[in-house]
C-alpha cells in the first residue's frame, strides 16, 4: 500500500467526475513499456500560462477584483529554451449588474479592461469571489490559446507540448502536432479493469490509447503515462494523461511521444507542488512568467 500525506482541509467538490471513452488501440486496455527517454525534436515548443487575482475593494457589497494573466510558448533550439510567443493581460472583474452608472464610470477611469462576472439573486461574498475567479481562469485560457495559435501558425511543422487539453484547437496546419499534457485527474474516462490498469501503471509505461469526446463532437485521442514511480506514494503520483487529435498517426506515435515526455522530466522541477507530473520546460515557462509579473508575485 502506498503511503500518503496528511491533509489540512477538504478540497473543492469535483463537479464532473466521469466521462465517456472508447478504446481504439487494445481491448482490454493494457500497460505498454515505452522504452528509454528521448529528448524532444529540435524546434519543439512548450506552452503554459499563469494567473493571479485579488480583491482590491468593494462598491458596497460588490467586490472589485483586479487580475493578471499571462501565457508563453518557449521553443528549444541549440539545447536552450527561447521565447517564441507571449500574451499577457491585466484587468478588472466585477458583478456588473450590481453597479451604478457612477461606479462603472469610476472603473472606466482606471484604464483597464473590465469583465462582468455572473451574479446570483442573493449576495454571498464567497460566491461572488468564485464567480470572479472563473472569469480570471477563462481569460488565462484565452491567453494560452492565443499564444499557442501564434506558434502553430508561425511554425506549422514543429511540435508543441502544451499544459492541458488540446480540445480547444479548431484545426488548421500544425494542429496535428500539438500534444496536451494533462496533470489533473478530476475526470475519469475509464472504469473497471481498464481503470485499474491505467492508474497502476509502472514508471515508464503508458496505457493503450482511447478516444474521448469533447464539446462540439470532435474526438480526441488520449493515453496515460507514468513519469515517476508511485509505490509508497499516492496512486496518482507521477501519472499524466497525454492528448492529441484523433488520427492514425497518433496511435503510431504514442510510444515515441511518451519517450519524449520521459526525456523532459529532468532536471526535476521542484519545489513545484506538482513536480511529479510536470516536465521541466513547462516548469521553466512558469518560472519565466512569474519573473515578469512585477508586483503580482
Amino acid at each position: 500500500m502506498a503511503a500518503g500525506s496528511p491533509h489540512r482541509r477538504a478540497g473543492q467538490p469535483i463537479t464532473d467526475p466521469f466521462a465517456t471513452a472508447w478504446l481504439v488501440e487494445d481491448d482490454p486496455l493494457r500497460a505498454i513499456q515505452v522504452g528509454g527517454p528521448l529528448r524532444s525534436p529540435p524546434g519543439t515548443g512548450f506552452a503554459d500560462g499563469i494567473q493571479r487575482w485579488m480583491v482590491e475593494g468593494h462598491f458596497g457589497l460588490a467586490p472589485v477584483v483586479r487580475a493578471y494573466v499571462a501565457a508563453a510558448v518557449l521553443t528549444r533550439r541549440d539545447g536552450s529554451l527561447a521565447m517564441a510567443a507571449e500574451e499577457h493581460e491585466e484587468f478588472i472583474v466585477v458583478p456588473g449588474e450590481r453597479l451604478t452608472t457612477e461606479q462603472r464610470d469610476a472603473l472606466d477611469r482606471v484604464g483597464l479592461p473590465v469583465y462582468e462576472s455572473d451574479t446570483s439573486a442573493r449576495v454571498h461574498p464567497l460566491v461572488d469571489q468564485y464567480a470572479a475567479a472563473r472569469i480570471v481562469e477563462t481569460r488565462r485560457e484565452t491567453a494560452e490559446r492565443k499564444a499557442v495559435r501564434r506558434f502553430v501558425d508561425a511554425e506549422p511543422t514543429s511540435w508543441l507540448v502544451m499544459d492541458g487539453s488540446v480540445g480547444h484547437l479548431t484545426g488548421g496546419p500544425g494542429a496535428e502536432r500539438v500534444i496536451g499534457l494533462v496533470k489533473s485527474h478530476e475526470t475519469q474516462y475509464l472504469e473497471g479493469a481498464d481503470l485499474l490498469t491505467a492508474l497502476t501503471l509502472r514508471e515508464g509505461c503508458r496505457s493503450s490509447v482511447f478516444e474521448r469526446s469533447r464539446a462540439g463532437g470532435t474526438p480526441v485521442y488520449s493515453w496515460y503515462l507514468r513519469l515517476w514511480p508511485w509505490t509508497e506514494r499516492d496512486l496518482l503520483h507521477g501519472l499524466t494523461r497525454l492528448e492529441r487529435w484523433a488520427d492514425r498517426t497518433t496511435l503510431e506515435e504514442a510510444t515515441l511521444v511518451s519517450r519524449w515526455m520521459l526525456g523532459e522530466r529532468a532536471p526535476i522541477s521542484t519545489p513545484d507542488a506538482s513536480w511529479d507530473r510536470l516536465i521541466y520546460p513547462i516548469h521553466h515557462i512558469e518560472t519565466y512568467l512569474r519573473a515578469r509579473m512585477g508586483g503580482w508575485n
